[in-house]
């Protein structure tokens, strides 16, 4: 008798479970949030075994309970700590993963602008050191010049 009163609980809460409306889309949402447990390579909605099932239910139920994104995804952390996001919180030593590529961009665009500055003024220098120490020509080659140019014509 007491096997019968157990199988008739499951029955009332799978039937309570289904009468409350599920949004299967932020379930999607919440499973690509999370990393499978058992072997902490893929997301919970791709990867497929007996322990990812109980998390897919277990995101349902409590999605049915009115619990929130945030609310559950806590549930999880606390069961399992950061490593069972897809994307770990920025905070501590795994914050410099988030900021380093933006410092070496910067530190990159920087450097680059400090080289180009300073090629710049070199070169403008160069030029006008050239022309300020080229002598204009003499009366020889100042007469053979024009002499070419009206053999063009």
């Amino acid at each position: 008798m007491g096997s019968l009163a157990h199988v008739s609980v499951a029955l009332w809460v799978a039937a309570a479970a289904a009468a409350v409306p599920v949004d299967e889309r932020e379930a999607k949402r919440i499973e690509a949030l999370l990393i499978a447990p058992c072997c902490w390579s893929q997301q919970v909605s791709v990867h497929q075994g007996p322990v990812v099932d109980e998390i897919r239910q277990d995101i349902r139920r409590l999605l049915g309970e009115g619990k929130t994104r945030q609310q559950i995804l806590d549930v999880y952390v606390a069961r399992y700590g950061d490593r069972i996001l897809a994307e770990p919180p920025a905070r501590g030593f795994s914050r410099l993963f988030h900021v380093a590529p933006w410092v070496f961009l910067a530190g990159s665009v920087g450097l680059v602008w400090a080289v180009l500055r300073r090629l710049r003024p070199a070169a403008a220098a160069e030029g006008a050191v050239a022309a300020a120490t080229a002598a204009p020509p003499d009366e020889a080659e100042s007469e053979r010049i024009d002499e070419e140019l009206r053999n063009l014509d």
